[in-house]
């Protein structure tokens, strides 16, 4: 690891933002991404107050290869952490999709399905995403898990909004045939939540640049 990339991580591991570290140090956020990102590098006095802020040793920042264990096992924990709530919610709104395909399928087309059977699944869904989003403001996590947490469940969330809208449409366009609808409702699921997911992926990753 660089020394950017060792302040980067040891920044992260104590959750902070790149303007709570710098004016805990007394510098510019600018200067701190400068470091981060390898385009300059911190004079000896902020080498050895990063290294009592962090409580790591110099040589630790100063030597590529030197690998402090402490810090390489704090960052990992707190990635654990942080993905924890989104297996959590994740399990959540899966039951709660389970749930509503289970309770609205009452043996007729999912055209004809009602909104008020799946409220049940839906409501267990709602819990799923309150849970995390709780969760997250509470721990101050990153707002990369808010990109990963939703470039996964919207798969899941928008499957019962689809297939109740399905039902609306199969009324206004009653001229086409099922099977028409049914490709073209899977055609759109697909395409919209493949569209969200790359966009997600692209915020997720130009957070992480500029963090």
């Amino acid at each position: 690891m660089t020394l950017g990339e060792k302040i980067q991580s040891c920044r992260k591991s104590k959750g902070l933002s790149q303007e709570e570290m710098a004016s805990a140090l007394g510098i510019s956020r600018q200067a701190l991404s400068k470091w981060e990102r390898n385009t300059s590098m911190p004079d000896i006095d902020k080498i050895v107050e990063l290294s009592n802020y962090f409580s790591v040793t110099t040589d630790y920042l100063l030597k590529d290869e030197y690998i402090d264990e402490n810090v390489a096992l704090s960052t990992e924990r707190k990635k654990q952490s942080e993905n924890t709530p989104i297996a959590i919610s994740t399990a959540i709104i899966a039951i709660g999709l389970i749930i509503s395909l289970a309770m609205a399928n009452d043996g007729t087309l999912f055209f004809y399905w009602k909104l008020s059977s799946a409220a049940l699944g839906i409501g267990v869904q709602i819990i799923g995403i309150c849970i995390f989003e709780v969760l997250y403001f509470s721990k101050h996590f990153e707002i990369k898990n808010q990109y990963l947490f939703w470039s996964i469940n919207t798969w899941l969330l928008s499957v019962m909004p689809i297939i109740l809208l399905s039902g609306v449409l199969s009324k206004l366009l009653n001229r086409f045939e099922v099977f028409h609808y049914s490709f073209n409702i899977i055609l759109f699921y697909f395409a919209f939540n493949a569209a969200l997911t790359f966009i997600f992926s692209i915020l997720s990753k130009r957070w992480g640049n500029v963090k």
